[in-house]
């Protein structure tokens, strides 16, 4: 307990095997240092050097050695920070030496098991232990010296005090955190940033929101909690970069650490290894020549060269008998070979060069999948205001999403598919497909109409607008909406879009959409600005799903909690197949442009379809809405809407719907 290193060496022997090389030791002092005198640090170490698994168990030793009582470890996501906790919470348990040498935590930790409610019941000598075992905190059992068994040392003190440590996600509800009266006393902030999110202004301009504003009013009155950045620098703007930055940040006290301390002398000998390992053969796919290349000049390479950590190479076999690799030296220009100087020299030695080509917004589908509701499948919110839905059409699927609105623009997808279109194939054109895809409709709206969403208050909800993408399936998309009529709307994606500021008896006019009647065809248009409502959409997914109550946060989007092994996995890709990226050109300024990254972005088009219902609607960002100006109303009043029967197939009755928006006067 008075020795950090060899506790976590002594403790965590699989994760701290290697020693503690200069930047894990100033890490760990960084983090001691703050729980002893406040303050703030930020320090950037090489990637793969075991940052996460500092902060986590550098914050027990914390707790166990008394110097905090109540450490937040904050991570890159909610989801990744729980998963960590859990590790942290099996190793407490399954620990024979950790249990002999700290009982008091260890052994009522053990009785719990995997069983977290266990904790709520657990007694030691007829009083309650106060043990907690959830998913994103962990609190020591609270057992008093007296409660103790006979033959405890008189001259050790119990660690049982009731500490407390929570794992959190940048992304995650951080503002107001407490336990038990408890405010927080350190924030460990573990690597927030991955490749994407240190690439987008928007998220990283989020970010030091969250870092300048909720972690720092963690504390307790007008204190201030400590923070330590643990880091990696991904680019010149990210904020790992400005947080060690003792120009741009100077109360941080920045610290950058190289894993290339000192480059060799023959440099010219590692040039030519370079240029073998790029130039390996089929023959030698491993690029065994140049190992035995290096191996014989080894010593000549690497007399005079050094490297923050000796041991971070590969300690395994090749199938010829030799080692995979010789030396860290070796490891170091290993990935200069594979990955690039410049990104070894960003990722391994926090020095990147000025950044170059398209930067994008920073959604990635990691940040999608983790934008959770917490409601089931088909369950909508108590305040939902409206709830739309929108089919993207295709040759063999039709991609379809059913989403739930409320006041301030906040969404979240309820529930989304694929309709199966038969009869298509690679030998009919577009055209002829039509048919097939018109009956694929027909069976979808009978699919549709026949789910229950139901809202928070138990109250079931109909569908009160469906856009239908009629851009490359025209025919069949028109055919389907004047045969079932009432909620159904043709709908097409225009870029560039030229905005109808006026309403007239053939057009309504809205906001980055508008309605256009077309008589020869008897159907009103909806046509759409692509590009603003795909990146609404980006926007929405960017904003955390949570507020500081934890309740659903206006202006965001998310998705329903997975059932099973679903993972939103496909959706999420689909989300981001396509991404907003602004490119600096010398000599011709800055564009800003749709990067297609693959053609799979069904979902994301039936998405934003879905979203640029609200307008229709009279959902807003800002404005009040026009449907209840008054707030959400749970029982919304019906409106009886008449639509044409679908030929050679019963009727499904009538669709309630609500008043509001613009929408209403195109059903008349």
């Amino acid at each position: 307990m008075k020795d950090p290193e060899l506790f976590l060496c002594t403790y965590f022997p699989n994760e701290f095997y290697e020693g503690f090389t200069d930047d894990r030791r100033a890490m760990l002092a960084s983090i001691i240092h703050a729980a002893r005198f406040g303050g703030d640090q930020a320090i950037a170490g090489p990637r793969g050097e075991g940052k996460t698994s500092l902060a986590i168990n550098g914050a027990l030793f914390l707790m166990i050695s008394g110097l905090s009582s109540f450490p937040v470890v904050i991570g890159k996501s909610q989801t990744k920070s729980q998963l960590e906790l859990k590790a942290l919470k099996e190793k407490l348990q399954q620990s024979e030496l950790f249990i002999q040498d700290f009982p008091e935590v260890g052994v009522p930790y053990q009785a719990i098991g995997a069983w977290s409610s266990r904790a709520r019941m657990q007694t030691v000598d007829g009083h309650h232990t106060n043990a907690v075992l959830a998913v994103d905190h962990l609190a020591f059992p609270t057992i008093k010296r007296s409660q103790l068994p006979l033959g405890w040392p008189q001259d050790i003190e119990p660690i049982s005090n009731g500490q407390v440590i929570y794992s959190l996600g940048i992304d995650g509800p951080i503002r107001g955190t407490k336990f038990r009266g408890m405010r927080p006393t350190l924030a460990i902030i573990d690597d927030i940033e991955d490749r994407e999110a240190a690439a987008s202004d928007t998220l990283i301009e989020k970010n030091e929101e969250v870092l300048e504003k909720d972690v720092a009013g963690l504390g307790s009155g007008a204190e201030r909690v400590a923070r330590v950045m643990l880091c990696t620098i991904q680019n010149r703007k990210c904020i790992a970069y400005q947080y060690t930055d003792p120009k741009q940040k100077p109360s941080w006290k920045g610290k950058r650490y190289r894993k290339m301390v000192k480059p060799p002398s023959r440099m010219d000998l590692v040039e030519q290894y370079i240029q073998m390992r790029v130039e390996k053969t089929a023959d030698d796919p491993d690029a065994r020549e140049a190992f035995r290349f290096w191996k014989e000049n080894q010593q000549a390479i690497e007399s005079d060269c050094v490297v923050s950590n000796p041991q971070s190479y590969s300690k395994k076999t090749h199938e010829d008998g030799e080692p995979l690799e010789l030396s860290a030296i070796q490891a170091y220009y290993n990935r200069v070979a594979d990955w690039g100087k410049d990104a070894v020299a960003t990722e391994i030695d926090n020095d990147p060069p000025e950044s170059v080509g398209p930067q994008g917004m920073g959604l990635t589908a990691e940040v999608v999948r983790s934008r959770i509701s917490g409601l089931a499948k088909g369950q909508l919110p108590a305040s939902t205001m409206t709830v739309t839905a929108a089919i993207d059409l295709g040759k063999y699927r039709c991609h379809w999403v059913v989403s739930a609105w409320w006041k301030g623009a906040g969404g979240a997808i309820v529930d989304y598919g694929i309709a199966e279109v038969s009869g298509t194939s690679t030998d009919i054109d577009n055209e002829a497909s039509e048919p097939h895809i018109y009956r694929t409709l027909l069976d979808w709206r009978d699919q549709l109409l026949s789910k229950k969403y139901v809202d928070g208050t138990g109250v079931e909800r109909s569908i009160d607008m469906v856009l239908v993408d009629s851009g490359t399936f025209t025919n069949a998309a028109y055919e389907f909406v004047r045969q079932v009529g009432g909620v159904f709307h043709p709908s097409k994606g225009i870029a560039p879009y030229r905005p109808r500021k006026k309403s007239s008896k053939d057009v309504r006019a809205g906001s980055n959409m508008h309605a256009q009647r077309l008589p020869s065809q008897k159907v009103w248009l909806y046509e759409l600005d692509t590009n603003y409502w795909k990146q609404w959409v980006h926007e929405r997914f960017l904003t955390p799903t949570f507020d500081d109550e934890n309740m659903l946060r206006r202006g965001a989007l998310s998705v329903y909690s997975p059932e099973g092994n679903q993972k939103h996995t496909s959706y999420s890709q689909h989300i981001v197949a396509e991404e907003l990226v602004t490119e600096f050109k010398e000599g011709k300024g800055t564009k800003t442009y749709w990067h297609v990254h693959n053609d799979n972005n069904h979902w994301l088009d039936a998405t934003y379809m879905a979203a640029a219902c609200t307008e229709a609607m009279g959902i807003g960002l800002l404005q009040e809405t026009h449907s209840h100006p008054d707030g959400p109303k749970v029982e919304p009043r019906q409106i009886e809407q008449k639509s044409k029967p679908v030929r050679k197939r019963q009727p499904h009755g009538r669709f309630r719907t609500r008043p509001g928006g613009w929408v209403n006067g195109l059903r008349r």
